[in-house]
């Protein structure tokens, strides 16, 4: 029998620190169960044993605590996120039918050696996993040791046997309790001898092996004068430590290996305790299915499938119905409408193109009060035959997203198994091309369809009160819910890029990327791989001698950073920051934008709204919202941006939102003055914080004052203010706290609210928009103060992501009420574009500015400036 044996302390606190904080939607804490879990899995796949034991301390003193007061007397406490893990770490183990250990007055170690003894006796083998150096005692008679190592946050692990431990130390693995004994252990507060370190122990017991030996030889010559007082000296304490790290290995035991019974997995558990958990992956990956139960527990739905002769009529009943669910592949070939207990079924194939276009006119007309999940892809779908859709009633997306804004993700599989407890079959099953066919298995198309349909209503009625009861209803329901019409229009228009221009910019980047390449191969003194970290490395700091800045573990480190501290010492590092910009603006920007160039010479973005924590948009494929500003050839790509013949963009941008939000929400007086008077708030603050008139302030200190001003929002530290604009931290420090002094009323907005969310747990923008913080609730300092930073600045941005979506749908409906036919197309952060025909140029920019402005009434004014131009450059700078 191969017999494998886990700490389970040690295994537990690995996973918790080696996986982010994770909670599932009751806000119960569930990384360190992923992680050991996972581990687990994988220790099973790796090795296949035949039996698995998980072994735990005791939480009470041991005998060793009885004969050393001071033993693992430097100890952390638990913290309390772990802590409260462990009963969901027995649960899951014995639905995996693996047995665990913990024997009072002992250790799990002391199990590890005891379990180890008796396989051995037995004649079986044992692999022991563990990440404490003191189980290499037990390695030999058929035992080994597979020890993880953490270094740098990444974890190894290398099994040990006696001749591999005899190759690393020189010495047998039974000696490992004399080595200990002589060096200490200050994980466990174990003294050892005092002055002997590990180095001098080391040579110590491979030429002695023992304890007893180094003592009965002390005066060996090996020993030198110094070590021989020492060790003299500590022979007490070395005798007592020896004592102290020797593993029992005859615990009496309940249940003994000869006894452990087959691991035989409660599959039924298991998929309950991994659906509460919301751990979908293991599901997979461990074939775990609804047991016939919980599949029972699911609605019955009859399902009715709709032929074009019957199809106007079922409309016609649904007519002033309060609720319709509907779900449909992205590519609206076919249709299920749930409405009380039956799932009326609809397909473009058995309705004939132009019958199932003239139904998609009605049903989407805003006649019917739709119930989606993720509604977007269809309003784009529709938008791209044609057809004018009209807002859902209800999106169980958009309301899982609110309620849990950290989650990874939110497919209607993974939310209904957060909510419903329930594993629903894959959209997959409808969304492949040919599933409404016989060949693509059609029924099974048609009844994933109707299950999804049946979990959408029961979500909704789950998620619209929550809704409702945490304070979003303006939120969802006038901001998020038609912000999804907008998202869709503006990724249907998409925007005009010149492919030409585009071309001809990658050109002329590439002469220039040519041009430093010759340049830096011959300041290097020959050519070598200017992308390759370790050969630039070396032409810097092996060739060049310049100083090391910092190195990884790889070699040198030739980050942004490194380099720009490098600018001054030699002209080759100034070209290589130049020839990373160029060569990343060619690649990412300029080869990027070309691929994703339509057949109607625009790129159409998909914008994100279920993504970011704090309620911010963002673009994928590509990010247009990461186009460069700064750098004068990346501001140049704004120019390949262009309105289409006879059209302008109207580009608009509010000024320092964040800023005049804080402001708001803080209740500053000096700062609500200074916006309300007009004043150059930066400027304003350089004035105060430097004492001087606003006349005398220099543009060195608006510099730092906008740094300050921008910085608060984020928690900014003194270190970090130091690096951004070139002072001393204390300088740095001290211009923080003559800001909080002149600010006082921001001050007390940062000391209230971190209080506030610590004892909320969550914090939330003016619109109730929240975000979950158990970062604070970590004894963790650097994760605390992570919650900290995150808890000043959600309030602030996430309301500003408010205002600009209020802004957005604002704009949308008025330019349609007022039948113009300029288009937003874009927003950027804090900006947004229109395409409009050149003669309405100066309307659209007058109402984007009018809608901008008054999205919020807060304490001071909105300002949006806005301008046009024939390209996004023209228009924007």
């Amino acid at each position: 029998m191969k017999l494998m044996v886990i700490d389970g302390n040690s295994m537990l606190n690995r996973a918790f620190y080696g996986v982010r904080l994770m909670s599932n939607h009751e806000g119960l804490f569930t990384n360190a169960v992923y992680g050991f879990v996972a581990t687990l899995l994988k220790l099973q796949a790796d090795h296949a044993p035949d039996r698995i034991v998980v072994c735990f301390d005791v939480r009470e003193k041991t005998f060793r605590h009885k004969e050393y007061e001071g033993y693992k007397g430097t100890r952390k406490g638990m913290p309390d996120e772990l802590a409260q893990q462990l009963p969901l770490i027995r649960e899951v183990l014995d639905a995996m039918g693996i047995p665990r250990m913990e024997k009072p007055g002992f250790e799990a170690d002391d199990l590890l050696g005891t379990l180890s003894r008796q396989a051995n006796e037995r004649g079986d083998s044992c692999l022991l996993v563990t990440g404490d150096k003191d189980a290499l005692q037990l390695i030999g008679g058929g035992t080994s040791v597979l020890l993880a190592v953490t270094r740098r946050g990444q974890t190894t692990t290398t099994e040990y046997t006696t001749e591999v431990f005899r190759e690393q130390y020189g010495f047998d693995p039974i000696h490992m309790i004399d080595l200990k004994a002589l060096m200490g252990d200050t994980s466990d507060n174990i003294p050892g001898v005092p002055g002997i370190g590990e180095k001098t122990a080391m040579g110590l017991i491979r030429k002695f092996h023992t304890v007893q030996a180094v003592y009965d030889n002390i005066d060996d010559p090996f020993i030198k004068k110094g070590q021989r007082t020492r060790l003299l000296d500590g022979r007490d304490s070395a005798e007592q430590s020896r004592h102290l790290v020797t593993i029992v290995r005859d615990v009496p035991l309940e249940t003994n290996v000869g006894d452990l019974p087959p691991m035989q997995r409660d599959e039924a558990a298991l998929y309950q305790l991994f659906t509460r958990l919301e751990f979908k992956n293991f599901l997979s990956r461990m074939d775990l299915h609804a047991p016939e139960e919980v599949r029972q527990a699911a609605p019955e739905r009859e399902i009715r499938r709709v032929r074009q002769e019957s199809a106007q009529s079922l409309l016609a009943a649904l007519e002033g119905t309060d609720s319709v669910v509907l779900t449909a592949p992205q590519s609206l070939c076919a249709v299920c409408l749930l409405e009380n207990n039956t799932a009326h079924l609809l397909r473009a194939d058995q309705v004939g193109t132009q019958a199932w276009h003239e139904l998609l006119v009605q049903l989407f007309s805003g006649r019917y009060l739709l119930t989606v999940h993720d509604g977007k892809p269809y309003l784009t779908a529709l938008l791209e035959e044609g057809i004018e859709p009209a807002d859902f009633a209800f999106d169980t997306a958009l309301g899982a997203y609110l309620l849990n804004p950290a989650e990874n993700g939110y497919a209607l599989e993974k939310v209904a198994l957060g909510y419903l407890q329930r594993e629903l079959p894959p959209a997959s099953d409808y969304e492949a091309d040919d599933a409404f066919s016989p060949l693509g298995g059609e029924q099974a198309a048609e009844q994933t369809l109707c299950a999804h349909a049946a979990a959408v209503a029961q979500l909704a009625e789950i998620i619209a009160p929550k809704i409702d009861e945490e304070g979003m209803h303006t939120l969802y329901y006038e901001i998020e819910l038609p912000l999804e019409m907008v998202l869709a229009s503006m990724q249907h228009i998409g925007f005009q890029a010149d492919a030409d221009a585009l071309r001809a910019f990658g050109e002329k980047l590439s002469a220039r990327i040519d041009e430093l390449t010759a340049q830096i191969y011959e300041q290097a003194g020959h050519a070598f791989n200017i992308q390759s970290t370790r050969n630039l490395g070396t032409v810097l700091f092996d060739e060049l001698g310049l100083p090391v800045i910092k190195k990884t573990k790889t070699g040198y480190s030739t980050n942004i950073d490194v380099l720009e501290a490098l600018k001054g010492y030699h002209p080759l590092v100034g070209m290589v920051i130049e020839y990373r910009q160029l060569t990343k603006l060619r690649s990412t920007y300029v080869d990027g934008l070309l691929k994703v160039i339509g057949e109607d010479g625009r790129i159409h973005s998909t914008f994100q709204q279920m993504v970011t924590a704090t309620g911010r948009l963002s673009s994928v494929n590509p990010n247009l919202q990461n186009i460069p500003v700064r750098q004068e050839l990346g501001s140049e790509l704004r120019h390949m941006f262009a309105a289409k013949d006879g059209c302008v963009l109207v580009d608009a941008d509010y000024s320092q939102i964040e800023l005049r939000v804080l402001a708001h929400i803080a209740g500053d007086e000096a700062m609500i003055e200074a916006f309300r008077s007009g004043m150059d708030i930066h400027a304003a603050t350089a004035a105060q914080v430097f004492h001087v008139p606003p006349e005398e302030v220099t543009p060195a200190m608006r510099r730092s004052s906008k740094a300050v001003n921008f910085g608060i929002v984020y928690g900014i530290s003194a270190f970090s203010l130091a690096g951004d604009i070139g002072v001393s931290v204390k300088q740095a420090g001290e211009y923080i706290d003559n800001y909080l002094r002149v600010y006082h009323g921001v001050r007390d907005y940062m000391e209230s609210i971190k209080k506030q969310a610590k004892e909320d747990g969550y914090v939330s923008s003016m619109f109730g928009r929240r975000r979950y913080l158990p970062e604070l609730k970590s004894k963790n300092f650097n994760i605390r103060s992570f919650g900290e930073r995150v808890a000043l600045n959600t309030p602030i941005q996430g309301t500003a992501a408010d205002i600009i979506k209020i802004a957005m749908v604002r704009v949308y409906r008025r330019l349609k009420e007022e039948k113009l036919r300029s288009r937003l197309i874009l927003q950027v952060h804090d900006e947004l574009i229109l395409e409009t025909p050149r003669e309405e140029a100066e309307r659209a920019a007058q109402l984007l500015r009018e809608e901008m402005e008054a999205a919020c009434r807060l304490s001071v004014p909105l300002r949006a400036d806005a301008a046009w131009g024939t390209d996004w450059y023209a228009a924007k700078g």
